[in-house]
């Protein structure tokens, strides 16, 4: 409905305009006549002078008037007269138009007006209704099984599914579950409003989390068929859409980019182009954007075309390898930032917002993985990380004063959004087949607690008055966290990814009507 009034104000106000127009153009033509008129009474007017002056010359020297003389006269006298009423009657009408459109300009600044105000309370009724769905929200989506294989997960309802592992059945609730036959565009329509909120000046995150092989990277990426795309491109488009309609509202955006991976616990630019060895990345904390990596590559985007070269040029640097779970698994978690920064020149008003779309790599047992070597390595960092991504979730969901963001990278960027200034969204893929049902059972016990928590705060929108813009920066080195810090809690870490393992090991939740991960006899 406040589209609708939206869309209905601004045809008015379209209306309004041409109406305007139309009259400023013939107040034009009014004004161009009555020059023209005037003009041409004033050599008019000199005629006559002229001729009076020669008929009184003629007097005095004949002594007698002369009919024709006299008659010409009398009609530069009446001509003299009409061309007087005329541009009389022309003044006045100028009068009444300039008045016209005097009242027709105050009335498109009270439309406007009403415009700018309805979409305030727009925004702000979007973020009432974003805050209720909750500001951090969890959706799981069943990649399809293969043919020849049972499937270990059912969907009970909207929200609900059901997992047998071996003869039991465990019962999950979650905001959205996406049977396996659910499109790309119906997902994103999920995730849409969350997007929007990124360009009401909100930082918002969406990471992908699941096992090798589940789907994590076609939900995030997609395939190069539009119609295939992922909620990375997607969303993409849609805040390129949105930013381009908003400027016949007066708003400018500058939308900037990075693409980065944490692979074995190092940041990398996937951007990076240039030779040599690319400078050390570290994590700093602003106040516009949250967190910013210093030194990493960002480029202003215009269209999609841009933004479609930049995810090709990361997925050629981007970690994968082969393990038993994937021929081409992901060996590292990336992270495309998009930083947008909108200013409104009338309104004297700026805006800063931030989206973060993550692909987290693999969550597997390292005997499943089958991973030697170098990808023995890259498993036990990835689950290092994954292990304090859950700490951080279990520390908020027991509402812990501290929680361990600086254990990780990839906590550490994660921070602004999960600690009470933005919105997060989770998705857990899982694989249905039964020879997955164990990691899928981790997957969703952990998606299940991440389900429990809250960000801690209302989220933080970030305006600025117009002229005091923020942007990207690239500030000195800084300690990305303590190794004395990382050292106190790896005892911790250790424990909770043995925890999410345990088949029966159901994490501590808050009560509801209908108890997510509780057991069910096997039918």
């Amino acid at each position: 409905e406040q589209a609708a009034a939206l869309q209905l104000k601004q045809s008015e106000l379209d209306k309004v305009a041409s109406e305007l127009g139309e009259t400023r153009e013939g107040l034009a033509s009014a004004r161009a006549l009555l020059d023209s008129q005037t003009e041409h009474g004033a050599k008019m007017e000199q005629e006559r002078r002229t001729l009076e002056v020669e008929y009184r010359s003629y007097k005095e020297h004949h002594g007698s008037s002369n009919a024709q003389q006299m008659e010409a006269i009398t009609e530069l006298k009446l001509t003299v007269d009409n061309l007087s009423r005329q541009v009389e009657s022309k003044t006045q009408e100028v009068v009444v138009k300039e008045t016209q459109s005097e009242a027709q300009t105050a009335y498109i600044d009270s439309l406007r007006q009403k415009l700018l105000d309805a979409e305030a309370q727009r925004r702000a009724l979007h973020n009432a209704v974003q805050e209720l769905k909750g500001n951090i929200r969890v959706f799981c989506r069943l990649r399809p099984p293969p043919a020849d294989e049972l499937s270990a997960i059912q969907p009970v309802d909207v929200g609900q599914l059901r997992v047998s592992h071996g003869a039991e059945t465990y019962d999950f609730n979650f905001d959205k579950v996406f049977r396996p036959d659910t499109t790309q565009q119906a997902v994103f329509a999920e995730v849409d409003g969350l997007v929007q909120s990124a360009l009401d000046g909100y930082k918002v995150c969406i990471f992908a989390y699941g096992q090798t092989g589940s789907g994590k990277t076609h939900t995030m990426q997609g395939s190069n068929d539009p119609d295939s795309w992922g909620l990375i491109p997607r969303s993409l488009r849609k805040i390129l859409r949105e930013s381009e309609s908003m400027r016949r509202d007066g708003w400018a955006w500058t939308l900037r980019a990075s693409f980065l991976e944490v692979y074995n616990e190092q940041l990398r630019d996937l951007l990076h182009g240039e030779a040599g060895d690319p400078p050390k990345l570290t994590i700093m904390h602003d106040d516009a954007w949250g967190t910013v990596v210093n030194n990493v590559s960002t480029y202003e985007v215009t269209s999609m075309e841009q933004i479609n070269l930049l995810m090709a040029k990361a997925a050629k640097q981007r970690a994968v390898g082969y393990t038993d779970m994937n021929a081409a698994s992901s060996r590292s978690h990336s992270i495309f930032a998009l930083y947008l920064t909108g200013v409104n020149e009338a309104l004297g008003s700026e805006l800063h917002g931030a989206l973060h779309l993550v692909d987290l790599a693999g969550s597997e047992r390292l005997d499943r993985s089958g991973a030697t070597g170098e990808r023995l390595k890259e498993t036990q960092s990835i689950n290092k990380s994954l292990s304090s991504l859950a700490t951080v979730f279990s520390a908020k969901a027991a509402r812990q004063a501290h929680v361990p963001f600086r254990d990780s990278k990839l906590t550490y960027l994660m921070e602004p959004c999960l600690s009470g200034q933005g919105k997060t969204l989770m998705v857990v893929n899982v694989a249905p087949e039964e020879s997955n049902s164990h990691e899928t059972l981790c997957s969703l016990r952990f998606a299940n607690q991440v389900s429990q928590c809250d960000t801690g705060g209302k989220p933080k929108r970030s305006a600025k008055p117009a002229g005091s813009a923020a942007t990207v920066p690239n500030p000195q080195r800084s300690s990305v966290r303590d190794s004395a810090a990382s050292a106190r809690n790896s005892e911790r870490n250790s424990a909770a990814q043995r925890d999410w393992s345990k088949p029966g090991g159901v994490p501590t939740r808050k009560a509801s009507t209908v108890p997510s991960g509780s057991r069910r006899p096997a039918k």
